[in-house]
């Protein structure tokens, strides 16, 4: 009977083992499918924004403080590049937690937290960098607009 309940646990543990590698392949496939993409449309989409603004708007007179504009462009650039390499981040992290997953069953390691998945810490910078630039470009292009709609 005591074999009977130990092959009852690896069978528990060998199907935890294989929801837990699907799982980890769904979110690897479907990884670049909201955020990245949201961010990669807004960003672009503010871009085009600020030259329609610039030519609309503004072309009755010429722009002032071009330095909020110029700080607006450069924050969607690093938000846009972040968001790309999050996606090779990502695909590697991914990767990586399904090595680590395979090591922990297939090796009867216990201990998961031995291996570090690097690869994860940096996609998770590389998002909070990507968001946070996002919202410093909308601020500075707000406040461009606001100038130069003053002005």
């Amino acid at each position: 009977m005591n074999e009977a309940n130990s092959n009852e646990k690896n069978d528990l543990k060998y199907k935890v083992y294989l929801e837990e590698r699907k799982f980890l392949v769904d979110a690897e496939r479907e990884q670049s499918q909201s955020f990245d993409k949201a961010i990669l449309t807004l960003a672009g989409g503010a871009f085009g924004i600020s030259l329609t603004f610039i030519k609309e708007i503004v072309s009755s007179h010429k722009p002032v403080q071009l330095h909020w504009l110029i700080l607006a462009w450069i924050c969607f650039i690093v938000s846009m590049l972040s968001t790309l390499i999050s996606f090779l981040a990502s695909q590697r992290a991914c990767s990586t937690q399904r090595d680590i997953l395979e090591s922990s069953y297939f090796d009867k390691q216990d201990k998961k937290s031995d291996c570090e998945n690097k690869a994860a810490k940096w996609t998770n910078l590389l998002n909070v960098l990507s968001i946070l630039t996002f919202i410093m470009g909308a601020i500075f292009l707000a406040i461009f607009s606001i100038v130069n709609l003053m002005a």
